[in-house]
């Protein structure tokens, strides 16, 4: 069986498998876009995008942050998913298992993502339920009114100008329907630059080194952009580009003409202990024992010893916005 697409798309989608590269066979994309240069997106996910596949599978994980976003949007029974900034599907396919009736559109601009998600799709016999498609979501390529939820796993802080994406996300919506997005939070990884701040410093009147110590002193100019943002050079070249403020997601979800709701998708009671040894192992392959334990203790204060357990739910790293269409 074949995904059934009819009333969704304005215009005939073209299987890019026949049109750009065998590679991408089954991958369809609007007339406009194929052969068009893809923008905003660097070669981690075009060219590399196996490479990203292999390293950052996380489908139990997105599967539990999912269930929840669906509880808390009342999400029941749905006809037509629209996900945006699928990647290769490490939020569609547990979408997917979560609601058992839907169809989804399963949206992203790198059609190298998109064939490791036709990929998946196969192997589990779901190319009735699932039409990966490439295109920028941002343009109006499908029809107003039509979707019963729209969602992101970590996408609007890719983008220089999140408006266009929130206001396309509440057109496809059916009236009283939601978006969400699951996105990094200011809060968090700004108090998370001052942890990395404080052991810099420390580590060299101590004058001490190491590749723990020398990551935690990249972080300080890695977020740094996420931050400050439009005073930093060369932020509209980069990938990562929000860390994002509350006040940011409700000033977007004013413009759209939705009502936001906001919440942290992680126990944030030793949330910068937990994300950094994550950070370290994941990008450098860093073990935990390589970082001192006067700087463990510096992040055990920040987690433990500085702000109340209900106050960190205040400062997340991370979190979901809810965008309900009014």
């Amino acid at each position: 069986m074949v995904f059934n697409a009819e009333g969704i798309f304005r215009e005939a989608l073209l299987d890019l498998g026949l049109h750009e590269s065998p590679a991408f066979s089954g991958v369809l994309s609007p007339k406009g876009e194929v052969g068009a240069a893809r923008e905003g997106v660097n070669a981690v996910f075009l060219e590399n995008a196996e490479d990203y596949y292999r390293r950052y599978q996380g489908f139990n994980y997105w599967h539990g942050l999912c269930r929840e976003a669906g509880e808390r949007i009342g999400l029941k029974d749905p006809k037509l998913i629209v996900e945006v900034g699928c990647g290769f599907g490490n939020a569609t396919l547990p979408m997917l298992d979560l609601h058992p009736g839907a169809r989804l559109v399963a949206t992203d601009i790198s059609p190298n993502l998109l064939a490791i998600l036709k990929r998946l799709l196969d192997s589990r016999g779901l190319n009735d339920r699932c039409l990966p498609v490439a295109m920028d979501a941002q343009k109006p390529y499908l029809n107003e009114g039509i979707a019963d939820c729209v969602f992101g796993a970590a996408i609007l802080h890719h983008l220089a100008e999140p408006g266009p994406f929130i206001d396309m996300a509440m057109r496809m919506l059916k009236p009283g329907a939601s978006a969400f997005f699951f996105e990094p939070f200011e809060a968090g990884n700004a108090i998370l630059r001052l942890i990395c701040q404080e052991i810099t410093r420390e580590a060299k009147l101590r004058r001490e080194s190491g590749r723990a110590l020398k990551f935690a002193e990249a972080q300080i100019s890695e977020l740094e952009p996420q931050i400050f943002r439009q005073k930093t050079e060369g932020w509209r070249d980069r990938d990562d580009k929000w860390a994002f403020p509350r006040s940011v997601l409700q000033d977007l979800a004013d413009a759209a003409g939705a009502d936001l709701r906001v919440y942290p998708i992680h126990d944030n009671v030793g949330q910068f202990t937990q994300h950094f040894a994550y950070q370290m192992k994941a990008y450098r392959d860093i073990d935990q024992a390589e970082l001192p334990k006067w700087a463990w203790a510096i992040f055990d204060r920040y987690d433990h010893h500085t702000f109340s357990a209900d106050q960190l739910r205040d400062l997340p790293m991370a979190g979901c916005g809810i965008f309900t269409k009014r």
